[in-house]
């Protein structure tokens, strides 16, 4: 979720999305239309509700946020990181799922570029394979609807090395 400021000035939580964790450091994956750097942002899960850190947009349209301190002291930050999954090993006619507010399921055609209609409330739902494998991202954007799990991992290793090179300047999200 986030803050944005209403109509008269008083500060509203609005939920915006999905996501999921990429790496043991906390590192969240979400839907880049929902994610720009502008405002505070929470994500939730099952331990409780977490302060989050915009840390980047990438141009595949997607954006990483850190998990932070629980908004509540009693909550206690819990997570695992999926299993990653491998497009290229998939098979013509096997099923794809995109675990959102709804499970939806499509036949892989053997196109790598997959195509699907994503609800903005969808944006940044896990795609798997059947094993429950992440493959991807799904977008909520009007001209890319999805990013593979190796183009994620590759924009995290470079966010990873963006920030090493910047260790002197801290990075403050809104």
């Amino acid at each position: 979720s986030r803050e944005i400021l209403g109509s008269e000035g008083q500060t509203i939580e609005v939920s915006a999305g999905r996501g999921f964790v990429i790496s043991s450091n906390g590192i969240v994956a979400v839907d880049g239309s929902l994610a720009d750097n502008k405002g505070v942002y929470y994500l939730k899960n099952d331990s409780g509700k977490f302060k989050a850190d915009f840390i980047s947009l990438d141009k595949a349209g997607f954006s990483f946020l850190k998990l932070g301190d629980p908004v509540d002291s009693k909550d206690k930050l819990v997570f695992a990181v999926p299993a990653f999954g491998d497009l290229e090993k998939m098979k013509i006619g096997q099923k794809i799922l995109v675990l959102g507010s709804s499970v939806s399921s499509f036949i892989f055609d053997g196109n790598k570029d997959i195509k699907m209609s994503v609800a903005k409330s969808n944006g940044g739902a896990a795609v798997l394979n059947l094993d429950g494998n992440v493959l991807g991202i799904a977008l909520s954007g009007e001209t890319i609807s999805f990013a593979l799990i190796s183009a994620i991992n590759n924009a995290l290793k470079l966010s990873d090395s963006s920030a090493a090179t910047m260790s002197a300047t801290p990075v403050l999200a809104p």
